[in-house]
């Protein structure tokens, strides 16, 4: 799944459309909303594709506003730090084998194929990335959006 994210009157090409799985939106997301003060309502509703649109004036505020945060350096200390923090949980029991490295059902005879025999995986929250590079093109996004609709 992924998230569609369209410009509503765009002023250039850059604007018309920003896309991102959904592994890569919603820490994208997060962090908008945290720094652009983006009420709790939207902050939700962002997260799902149910066409949440936010007006000319929000956008430009948006890429605005990450674009400073881009030149002071503050995505990538808040990049690193969600890495490293990432890095840092501790592994979790595996749910396939219930932490054996075994399995014995309908669908695996033997290692287990979750965690390949080890009994843990890692935490759920580590498969979603944030990536400055992705905050640089939805702030270009943003600004050039006329507005936009999260779909």
């Amino acid at each position: 799944m992924g998230m569609d994210v369209y410009g509503i009157e765009p002023r250039e090409e850059k604007g018309e459309y920003f896309g991102a799985n959904v592994w890569c939106w919603r820490p994208l997301w997060e962090y908008v909303c945290e720094v652009c003060d983006i009420d709790e309502e939207t902050r939700h509703s962002g997260q799902f594709n149910d066409g949440r649109e936010i007006d000319n004036e929000q956008a430009v505020y948006i890429g605005t506003t990450l674009h400073s945060l881009i030149k002071m350096g503050a995505v990538k200390e808040y990049a690193e730090t969600y890495k490293r923090e990432s890095d840092e949980l501790p592994d979790v029991e595996c749910t396939h084998c219930s932490g054996t490295g075994q399995r014995d059902d309908e669908h695996v005879q033997g290692e287990c194929n979750g965690c390949h025999g080890k009994g843990t995986v890692r935490p759920f929250e580590t498969h979603y990335p944030f990536v400055e590079e992705s905050v640089e093109e939805f702030a270009q996004f943003a600004k050039l959006s006329g507005g936009f609709e999260i779909c």
